[in-house]
């Protein structure tokens, strides 16, 4: 696996910008990592941007941008924080982890999705499986998607500051609005608890894992891969969401006794890469058979997604007419790369036939490459499109190259070659979408512009910072692949655990 910085002997100097970033972009109030920020003096244009002052997902999407912690980008920048290290840093990477152990952050009195308070059910055979009781340590759901990060439940539109409006749902005072447990958040949650435990217990001179036996860490880890496995479906992959998630194209829609089934009946090519990484960490640290169990039947998933005549992954599955019916109406760029830099191109290529992950790569790059006007590369999009650039999913795209390209060099040094060209252009290519919020501090725009995402929002335009886009330019920086432990090559006999010294 790509490991250039194994012998480096200094951190980038932008890597350490960037922490200062991730480090003041919290909260005053709960201290929990927000996942935008706009300058004082452009809010308001942008927020005008974002609908109408009459638009009730214009008052939502701003809510979210002004308040929201969505908690994957929360993962990617714990995960910075970590590699990172420093007692500062790694306690600023374990506080969101806190909260979420404790189920609750200021006036939201239930961030975890169980059952019966809100009736979201993981198991039709046993909906109490997943427990809503905060107190059920072990048996609670996934954390909701996005939470407030002031850990406030009645808030204000950011545009012109009102708290109520008549046609808000539920109740006209303007209140929190986005409770969905979906699948691919959870795991990178898990993703970064399971990279902060190594961190902090992993003994790489002996090869083992002194740790406390009631860890933070890996308890909430185990606990969300539980509610993940109780989510899989018969065709192995990871559905999206528990029954009760709402979905505005199922308003009506009932499954057994319980109302909203859209999200349970979609799987998510992405959501289970995700899945995956964390399946794999989790039975590297603990040796558990459960979790190698639950990567075969992904395993399973993932080459019942493969389209073997256009070299791509699909997007996803839905259930429909009683069968899992392959996702082809948008073509997911994120799942290529993503898949690349999680399985790796040895992987791929042993599932796929020789070459597959090459191919992958070229598809990505033919379908959704954002190009200049002289034709060169300079970064990627979310679908089907050559105008718009994402940085976060630019930066998977940079990973995916570099492991094409050392995987590839000795038997295709031209496809290897290629690919490290593209890494190199791609890094360039986003460098007009950085800024300077303050002194010593950089940060990353969350897209080169405004514009709807076919897989359900909007990309925002480059005055828009993101907390995604910044921890996934510290990955490439850092030269850090986050879906592997830094020691992933250890073999898994060497691991094991001792008890509290």
């Amino acid at each position: 696996m790509f490991n250039p910085l194994a012998g480096a002997q200094t951190i980038p100097v932008d890597c350490e910008k960037m922490i200062r970033w991730i480090q003041s972009n919290v909260s005053p109030s709960t201290q929990l990592p927000l996942s935008f920020q706009i300058s004082p003096d452009q809010k308001q244009n942008v927020y005008a941007d974002m609908g109408e002052a009459q638009s009730v997902p214009g008052i939502i999407e701003r809510m979210i941008v002004e308040e929201g912690l969505v908690i994957y980008d929360g993962a990617i920048g714990q995960i910075a924080l970590t590699m990172l290290g420093g007692d500062e840093n790694l306690q600023k990477a374990y506080h969101p982890l806190a909260v979420y152990w404790e189920g609750r952050v200021g006036e939201l009195n239930h961030i975890r999705a169980g059952y019966p308070v809100n009736s979201f059910v993981y198991n039709q055979a046993n909906p109490f499986a997943v427990s809503s009781d905060v107190r059920a340590y072990g048996q609670r759901g996934f954390i909701f998607r996005i939470i407030n990060a002031h850990g406030r439940y009645n808030t204000s539109d950011p545009l012109d500051g009102k708290t109520e409006f008549k046609d808000f749902p539920t109740w006209p005072t303007i209140h929190w609005e986005d409770w969905k447990p979906v699948a691919g958040e959870n795991a990178w949650v898990t993703l970064a608890a399971l990279h902060l435990f190594h961190k902090k217990y992993f003994n790489a001179e002996h090869q083992f894992y002194e740790h406390l036996g009631d860890a933070v860490e890996l308890r909430l880890a185990e606990e969300l891969a539980r509610a993940a496995i109780l989510l899989q479906a018969e065709n192995g992959g990871i559905r999206m969401a528990p029954l009760g998630t709402y979905h505005p194209e199922d308003e009506n829609s009932v499954l057994g006794e319980v109302r909203h089934s859209w999200w349970y009946q979609q799987i998510s090519t992405e959501n289970n890469i995700s899945w995956y990484a964390a399946f794999r960490m989790l039975y590297k640290i603990t040796q558990k058979a459960i979790y190698k169990q639950a990567m075969d039947k992904i395993e399973y998933y993932f080459k019942e997604a493969w389209d073997a005549e256009h070299k791509f992954l699909y997007q996803g599955m839905t259930f429909k007419n009683g069968r899992w019916n392959s996702n082809d109406q948008h073509f997911a760029t994120d799942v290529q790369t993503w898949g690349i830099a999680a399985l790796s191109p040895e992987t791929i290529d042993e599932w796929f036939g020789e070459g597959a992950a090459h191919a992958m790569w070229q598809v990505a790059k033919a379908r959704s490459g954002a190009l200049d006007r002289n034709g060169k590369l300079l970064g990627v999009g979310y679908t089907d499109e050559h105008d718009r650039i994402s940085v976060e999913w630019t930066a998977g795209a940079i990973l995916a190259a570099r492991e094409i390209a050392e995987h590839y060099k000795i038997d295709h040094p031209q496809w290897a070659e290629t690919a490290a060209a593209d890494g190199r252009a791609m890094r360039r290519g986003v460098e007009f979408l950085k800024a300077e919020p303050a002194e010593g501090q950089v940060a990353y725009a969350y897209s080169s512009k405004r514009d709807w995402i076919p897989f359900g929002w909007f990309s925002h335009d480059p005055r828009v910072l993101s907390l995604a886009s910044t921890g996934w330019m510290f990955f490439v920086d850092y030269h850090f692949n986050p879906f592997f432990l830094p020691a992933a090559d250890l073999p898994e006999s060497s691991l094991a655990f001792i008890g509290m010294k």
